[in-house]
């Protein structure tokens, strides 16, 4: 059996993720989808429940499982997929999890890819973040679980624009584009906003590569001055062995303030790209593509991160592949 994918839908408190699933789950496109929602107390969505499944597990009216996660994420997961497999819950074919509003992404990436039963089933979609455009501002600037929810999604969703004059939604999109500039932007009230595309877009940016981040140096945002973004770029091929070496050396030493890594590699002896991608300590299965994106073969690596520089980053480099 193929993979199923499991997207993340992270946000500050009060952002709209409820309103935005369920938004998405009345869309026929969204049937046959497993939402978990990791909030302490009853099943944060405001669908009519239709009927119990089990004491943990509901079914929606849109036909969607839906089932709380109060502790343990990898055992409900795991719970979840045994139950599709033992028929004992409806076919679904993706997996939604609604996060806290505190929590940050990266140490649910870790759960999924550090368990060997749940990485073999699951494929990780991408993180998909929702900004409230009249709170994001004042949210980045002082909670930096909103900063870390922001900086480390693959596809951001604006909610309540229509509470936000049109000043402040440019200031907030200036700084979204300083902290994430790489991530698709969507609107969550947009009469056209389609799940199929939300979705599509943020396994883009996990496929694809080379996020269009400046190369020629690093860029500091207004979060304190904390967070950097900033590019790796050379032409010569690596190989793999010591490619994989050096990253993962990096995320074990320093992947608490590495929030995001992604980008294409040029691997010796290889004619298409590989798309590598690591959260914090935890580096994605690496994904190879079918041929280069319009460019000759060449590494780009975009970092997101926190109190490291792209200074540093040369550095760990110099004794796997010499200065570049």
């Amino acid at each position: 059996m193929s993979s199923t994918p499991f997207t993340i839908l992270t946000g500050f408190l009060g952002s709209g993720k409820t309103t935005l699933l369920n938004r998405l789950l009345r869309d026929p496109r969204m049937q046959q989808t497993a939402v978990l929602v990791n909030e302490v107390g009853d099943i944060g969505l405001d669908h009519r429940l239709i009927e119990s499944v089990a004491n943990d597990i509901v079914l929606l009216e849109s036909g969607c499982v839906c089932c709380s996660v109060r502790d343990d994420l990898p055992a409900a997961l795991a719970s979840l997929l045994s139950r599709r497999r033992a028929r004992a819950v409806p076919e679904f074919g993706r997996i939604v999890l609604e996060t806290s509003g505190i929590a940050v992404p990266g140490p649910i990436v870790q759960l999924v890819l550090g368990d060997d039963e749940l990485a073999a089933q699951l494929r990780i979609e991408g993180i998909v973040a929702v900004v409230d455009a009249w709170l994001g501002l004042d949210s980045l600037e002082r909670h930096m679980e909103c900063a870390e929810q922001v900086a480390m999604a693959d596809t951001l969703v604006l909610s309540k624009l229509d509470l936000a004059p049109r000043a402040r939604v440019a200031s907030l999109l200036g700084r979204l584009q300083r902290l994430n500039g790489t991530a698709p932007l969507f609107f969550s009230d947009g009469r056209d906003l389609n799940p199929v595309e939300l979705f599509a877009a943020t396994e883009l940016q996990t496929r694809s590569a080379a996020p269009a981040v400046s190369h020629r140096g690093e860029h500091h945002a207004e979060h304190a001055q904390r967070f950097t973004t900033f590019a790796l770029c050379w032409d010569a091929p690596v190989e793999w062995c010591e490619f994989e070496a050096w990253l993962e050396g990096l995320l074990i030493a320093r992947g608490g303030d590495i929030l995001r890594l992604k980008g294409l590699l040029h691997v010796a002896g290889r004619d298409a790209p590989v798309v590598v991608q690591g959260v914090q300590h935890t580096m994605y299965p690496p994904r190879d593509l079918p041929a280069w994106p319009g460019a000759s073969p060449r590494t780009e690596l975009s970092f997101v991160t926190r109190d490291f520089s792209r200074t540093a980053a040369l550095r760990s480099l110099v004794p796997f592949f010499g200065p570049r």
